[in-house]
């Protein structure tokens, strides 16, 4: 079965990851793989594609948007390819579009987020998803709001959460913290409530709670001004003692092993990564009661009101004064969780069944 990938860019977020583990599987599966990019960029995660023999193309001359369903139509008629799975908005709609230039093709567009304005290029992006074979959102939660919002998609609604690697991320002991460490994972922007977060960490810090909290990501240029905010307010309440931001990383399945806690704050999330990186590592979790995190988590006194710093804060020293003995329960059940949820096999198996 020859499959084309599409996504903007291969950098380190969470749609990113999913297109890797999807490419390598497919390949394993037996398929024949082009994975393309359409940013001249740096492929984050270049080193497990070669290994897996997949080799990124870039087409650059699909960058301008109005370009790249032109693009992409001439990739479908030269290669003729079985089926056609595009990642994050850019490539879905100009995939949808493509669709209209020349014979038709399998298309599967794939959501990665929960919409949280219905705009008018929201509309119509699910107008245009009319045009693919299958709509497939990465959450329960985004499903509910397409089966709510567009019923016509129904009959091409189709849910994959997304999939971890549990080699890579699993649980190793004993744990070397002076003082208990909690880490989050994500990028710095208004969707990930760092701001909130903060608010949450300068109320534990009153109340002396011991510890420090690491923030492992950037922020993009769209967050410019976000970061900046985050810079001032980190200034401004004397919590750089307390807090660091660490910046993107490389090796996030070993910095996982180094502590015991992590935190995911966010205002909203897609089905979320680094929760379940987390979980599969072992990690005590606590996470915003938003979209499919309750799914994941399956906790409810570890989830928290994103919009209130008091019951975030409560929530982290709840999980900060964990007993060992309930530490290690916890921890084996979170683990248990993913390796039942995140199944590659699973996820490999239900892209295979569209694209046949």
């Amino acid at each position: 079965m020859k499959i084309l990938l599409l996504i903007d860019a291969l950098g380190s977020g969470g749609a990113e990851r999913q297109m890797t583990y999807l490419a390598i599987s497919l390949k394993k599966a037996g398929c024949e793989i082009r994975l393309i990019q359409f940013y001249d960029s740096v492929v984050f995660y270049e080193q497990e594609l070669a290994q897996a023999g997949i080799k990124v193309e870039i087409r650059a001359e699909g960058l301008a948007r109005w370009k790249r369903p032109w693009v992409i139509a001439k990739l479908v008629h030269s290669w003729q390819p079985d089926a056609v799975i595009a990642y994050k908005d850019g490539c879905c709609l100009a995939a949808c579009l493509a669709e209209l230039l020349g014979k038709h093709f399998k298309l599967i567009v794939s959501e990665r987020n929960t919409t949280q304005v219905l705009n008018r290029r929201e509309r119509l992006k699910f107008l245009l998803y009319r045009l693919a074979d299958y709509v497939v959102p990465n959450s329960y939660s985004q499903a509910e709001f397409i089966k709510r919002h567009f019923p016509r998609l129904l009959p091409r609604l189709r849910v994959i959460t997304n999939t971890i690697d549990t080699d890579e991320f699993s649980p190793i002991s004993p744990k070397t913290e002076r003082i208990p460490v909690v880490i989050t994972t994500a990028r710095i922007s208004y969707q990930k409530n760092v701001i909130g977060y903060l608010q949450a960490l300068q109320l534990l810090r009153q109340r002396s709670v011991k510890a420090h909290f690491v923030w492992y990501g950037g922020g993009n240029s769209e967050d410019k001004e976000y970061v900046e905010e985050v810079k001032r307010l980190l200034h401004e309440w004397k919590l750089n003692d307390y807090v660091t931001f660490a910046g993107r990383c490389n090796d996030i399945s070993q910095r996982y092993c180094e502590v015991t806690f992590f935190c995911l704050p966010s205002i909203y999330e897609g089905f979320a990564n680094v929760l379940c990186e987390a979980m599969a590592s072992g990690l005590i979790c606590v996470a915003s009661n938003v979209c499919d995190n309750p799914l994941i988590l399956n906790r409810s006194n570890r989830l928290f009101d994103p919009n209130n710093y008091v019951d975030m804060a409560d929530k982290i020293e709840a999980m900060l004064n964990i007993s060992v003995e309930e530490l290690r329960a916890e921890s084996a059940d979170n683990r248990k969780r993913i390796l039942q949820l995140c199944s590659s096999e699973i996820f490999v198996n239900s892209y295979l069944s569209l694209c046949k």
